[in-house]
């Protein structure tokens, strides 16, 4: 076997490069004191993504064994408090540079839906990093590595939170990359969520109409895109790993697992194999979750996903999501491939949407549309017809089914900058008249008042858009307003000597 990592060209190929690289732009702060997995561990993870950190790697964990079983990284696609860099790692992720704005990531993710698909290539086992350490049936104890407890009011310790689940439907013709969570239920079994509207339920049913355990692998450190991918609501049917390929230029490499025929990224850092049960459940739960709440005492039957086998790298790194208030994972990698996914289903509805973002804050719950007030004012309609054409397209679509609320705003905003989107929300939008509502379209049922609000009088909780802008936006070239700030209200000229004097006048560099 090869012991040396498979060279990569950039950090979105290959987790290693991936940390070298966060390590190099001082980005990251390895941790060498030792560090208890019971809550501690999680407690810095989360007061990171609260401060916008640098990602903490934990080189010392508490029990952490001989064999090599596992260092962790948190905060692996959080924010930086670095102004020019905020979106850093979601950038890197993507194979942009960590200075890229939340358009340019937008328009890399769509960029790439225009190329024929990169399909993956299979290697020999003896290439691949992931092959190289190896455990199979009883030599394998889950309840033996540190697994983190991340919140006090969970109901176990969450050991996949960013790793990426690969299954396929029993005829070959589908393989599926996804993220959902997994708990340590014992030795070699975790248990997690199967719903049946994500993609991975939808399989997993197919093989229970088979009567047949369905065969699974859950990869940790995968490349950079390729978790990013799957993260994203592309139509089902569609393989991840070809527009991974498509994304960083080049044919994913991939082996086939030990027990059964799944195949797996080479470069990973860990890969559990097995199957998921379609007979055999456990409880799983509660869990703080990516909408910042948890709800105390409530545990759920899930199928078992059975870990026949493990294979990992050298001294292999977990990469470990801490769920809850925004911003983590599933808010810079969930919300931002939702949101490049919604601007994809609305233009190619031929809607004048020109970007598409997720406010971290709204955690995952609010997409802001930004309006193209040009091609909006060719259409010749007015605020009524064209929400509800947004909404019927976005509601009905495959990323739709997550959403429950739409902002639309004018090109005059910033998606990404959540004080212009409060801004325009609480100036522009009429309350019940700037208010669309649609009952026909259900929604993801972890969102929290979906669960503990108030029953809906019919079948399904409303979604809403909220229409953000003026009449006067639908029909004028000139606005009927100007907006006092230090952009509006002043000529480039005295915003230009003003940004030039401003160390002159007493005040720190911006």
């Amino acid at each position: 076997m090869n012991p040396n990592p498979v060279k990569a060209v950039s950090a979105s190929e290959d987790f290693r490069q991936f940390v070298k690289e966060l390590e190099e732009e001082n980005d990251l702060i390895i941790i060498t004191k030792e560090v208890d997995p019971h809550l501690e561990l999680a407690a810095i993870t989360r007061k990171v993504y609260e401060t916008e950190e640098k990602a903490p790697m934990f080189q010392n964990i508490k029990g952490r064994k001989d064999t090599g079983l596992f260092r962790i990284l948190g905060a692996p696609v959080g924010l930086s408090r670095d102004v020019n860099r905020r979106f850093g790692r979601i950038a890197k992720s993507l194979g942009l540079p960590s200075t890229a704005t939340g358009e340019e990531i937008i328009n890399r993710i769509n960029e790439c839906k225009m190329k024929s698909p990169v399909s993956a290539i299979e290697v020999l086992p003896d290439q691949a990093p992931v092959k190289q350490y190896k455990l199979f049936g009883d030599d394998i104890d889950l309840n033996a590595l540190p697994v983190p407890l991340h919140h006090d009011a969970d109901g176990g310790k969450y050991l996949q939170t960013f790793g990426m689940h690969i299954v396929k439907t029993p005829d070959g013709r589908w393989v599926n990359w996804s993220i959902t969570r997994g708990m340590v239920h014992d030795r070699r079994s975790l248990t997690g969520p199967i719903i049946p509207n994500q993609d991975i339920g939808a399989i997993w049913q197919m093989w229970k109409e088979k009567g047949q355990d369905m065969p699974w692998a859950l990869c940790f450190g995968v490349p950079p895109a390729a978790i990013m991918v799957s993260g994203m609501p592309i139509p089902k049917w569609t393989d991840e790993a070809g527009f991974v390929g498509a994304l960083i230029g080049k044919p994913v490499e991939v082996v086939k697992c030990e027990t059964n025929d799944i195949c797996i990224p080479i470069n990973a850092e860990i890969v559990f194999e097995g199957v998921v049960s379609v007979t055999e459940s456990g409880p799983e739960g509660p869990m703080a979750e990516y909408h910042g709440m948890v709800f105390p005492g409530e545990a759920k039957d899930q199928p078992l996903f059975k870990v026949n086998a493990i294979t990992y790298r050298h001294d292999p790194i977990l990469p470990l999501c801490v769920a809850g208030r925004a911003a983590e994972e599933n808010h810079t990698v969930w919300g931002v491939m939702q949101a490049a996914e919604v601007l994809n289903v609305c233009q190619a509805a031929g809607l004048p949407i020109k970007m598409v973002w997720c406010p971290f804050e709204s955690h995952c719950l609010w997409f802001v549309l930004q309006v193209d007030r040009q091609k909006l004012r060719a259409l010749n309609t007015k605020i009524p017809d064209f929400s509800k054409a947004v909404g019927h397209t976005v509601f009905a679509s495959k990323p739709g089914w997550y959403i429950p609320k739409l902002l639309l705003t004018g090109d005059d905003i910033d998606p990404t900058d959540i004080r212009d989107v409060i801004w325009a929300e609480s100036t522009r939008c009429q309350p019940l008249t700037n208010e669309f509502f649609f009952e026909e379209y259900g929604n993801i049922p972890l969102i929290p008042y979906v669960r503990y609000g108030l029953e809906p009088e019919h079948t399904n909780h409303f979604k809403v858009v909220r229409c953000c802008m003026f009449p006067c936006e639908f029909v004028d070239e000139e606005m009927c307003w100007k907006e006092g700030s230090f952009r509006g209200s002043y000529p480039a000229d005295v915003r230009d000597k003003v940004i030039r004097n401003w160390k002159a006048y007493g005040f720190d560099d911006e």
